[in-house]
């Protein structure tokens, strides 16, 4: 990596730990330990910019930072959002066609990976964290995390569009492939 590149994925990390510490809030009813933050979207800004590496590189920085405070939910957290940013980034950048499109298509191909990946993961961390039975983890999938999890993909992955899709009109830093 470039000493720019590193220096923007630093800043980019630096954002998103401070994303994840002001702007959460709960988005589905009855599961408020679910919440909402936007920083996996200064990930999914660093994959776009740079690959996926670096993407996922932000997604880890922030992730060690709140280590300490909750390592089951972080765990979670950086399973999550380094699969979304992590494939959606890396399809991003493979494509070809209009930046929306290609960002459109790999946000779904990184939404997907994240909701089939949580599944399982969350019938792992739910037990450790809460002590939640497998019965109670499988009634809240449909009903809560399916849904978070595609949710908080597509916000986050709307506030990276309407970010770097400016800087890639511009030419501003692509990934060297």
């Amino acid at each position: 990596m470039k000493t720019q590149q590193l220096a923007v994925v630093g800043m980019l990390a630096a954002v998103a730990y401070l994303l994840m510490s002001v702007v959460k809030f709960p988005i589905i009813p009855g599961a408020p330990f679910l919440r909402y933050d936007p920083s996996d979207a200064a990930g999914l800004i660093a994959g776009i910019l740079y690959g996926p590496a670096a993407g996922v590189a932000v997604v880890a920085i922030k992730d060690l930072l709140f280590l300490a405070r909750n390592p089951y939910g972080i765990l979670a957290d950086f399973l999550a959002a380094a699969t979304f940013v992590g494939v959606t980034s890396w399809v991003y950048l493979r494509r070809s066609g209009t930046p929306p499109s290609r960002l459109l298509s790999a946000a779904t191909a990184g939404i997907a990976a994240r909701v089939l990946l949580m599944i399982p993961v969350n019938f792992i961390i739910l037990r450790l964290q809460f002590g939640m039975s497998p019965e109670r983890v499988a009634g809240l999938l449909l009903p809560a995390i399916v849904p978070f999890n595609a949710l908080k993909s597509i916000m986050n992955a709307a506030l990276a569009f309407v970010i770097a899709m400016p800087l890639v009109r511009r030419g501003i830093p692509r990934a060297a492939l």
